[in-house]
């Protein structure tokens, strides 16, 4: 996927000038984002094994939230793809869930990464 597949530019950039144009909020929030996805990936897994369609729910429903707010394109989309399945009843996600997940996870981080890395170079307007 490429980095536009994956990330939604326009809320990486809103990001940035709610931070004045400085990068430390979205360091802040691609930390948080590192700490708290695998556990609620986890959630999703554990829902879909157990065949918990509500739980499925509710669990891809949080990480939806946690990647929207920062822009984790890719991985927004099929968290509510996950969310819209638990809803309608269903905890049948396929058995490669934790392949596309975890795929999705470590391609948006390292896109997100490599965006902090670019916008770190760039020189500080003034």
């Amino acid at each position: 996927m490429s980095p536009s597949d994956l990330l939604d530019l326009t809320t990486l950039q809103n990001l940035v000038e709610l931070d004045d144009g400085g990068h430390t909020l979205l360091e802040e929030m691609l930390e948080i984002f590192r700490d708290d996805t695998p556990r609620r990936i986890q959630d999703i897994l554990t829902a879909a094994a157990k065949g918990d369609a509500e739980e499925l729910s509710r669990a891809a429903h949080a990480l939806k939230g946690g990647a929207g707010a920062l822009g984790a394109k890719a991985l927004r989309y099929l968290a509510a793809d996950l969310e819209a399945l638990g809803r309608d009843g269903s905890a049948d996600a396929g058995p490669d869930l934790d392949a596309r997940l975890e795929a999705c996870f470590q391609a948006s981080q390292e896109a997100l990464q490599a965006y902090l890395t670019v916008l770190k170079q760039k020189p500080a307007e003034s």
